[in-house]
């Protein structure tokens, strides 16, 4: 989350801290977010491996929605090995979610001010307590489900979860 004008700064510290490494014995690996792909390439010349961060296509500050739907999650690593090697790509896979709690009255289409992070099992906990149906959406392929709490504000719950796991890998 750096300016573009840092772009070539950035690359110049990968590359220093690659050749050092390597001088050493030691190995680098840098963790990339799937919306720049322009870097991959680059990247990819001076590390010895990409963590793509295949997660997050619905985050903090946005709508609610999938955290890594299945046909979002193979286009990002279908895309990064178009300009990245193979054997360079570690795809990260993601085992949490987001509640977006939305305020009685709130505006369809406005994020939420109020997002809580959640581990798998706080969000199948969270469901459990609430009484809570868990659903699988069949497009996104990942769990959510949605109740209203004692305040009567609507919990939006979207998280990744072993079987999310196992349909990306």
């Amino acid at each position: 989350a750096f300016p573009d004008s840092a772009r070539d700064d950035f690359h110049t510290l990968v590359e220093e801290l690659y050749n050092d490494l390597h001088a050493k014995g030691l190995k680098l690996y840098v963790a990339v977010a799937v919306n720049d792909r322009r870097d991959y390439a680059s990247l990819a010349n001076v590390s010895d491996g990409l963590i793509l961060m295949d997660y997050d296509q619905h985050f903090p500050g946005g709508e609610p929605g999938a955290v890594a739907g299945q046909d979002w999650f193979v286009k990002n690593l279908e895309d990064a090995l178009k300009v990245a090697p193979r054997e360079k790509i570690i795809c990260a896979v993601a085992n949490y979610g987001y509640d977006w709690a939305m305020k009685p009255g709130q505006k369809k289409g406005t994020p939420p001010e109020n997002v809580i992070n959640r581990s798998a099992q706080e969000a199948w906990t969270e469901a459990s307590e609430s009484e809570a149906d868990v659903n699988f959406d069949d497009d996104a392929m990942n769990p959510h489900f949605a109740y209203l709490d004692e305040k009567n504000i609507r919990h939006d719950v979207w998280f990744l979860d072993g079987v999310t796991a196992l349909n990306q890998m």
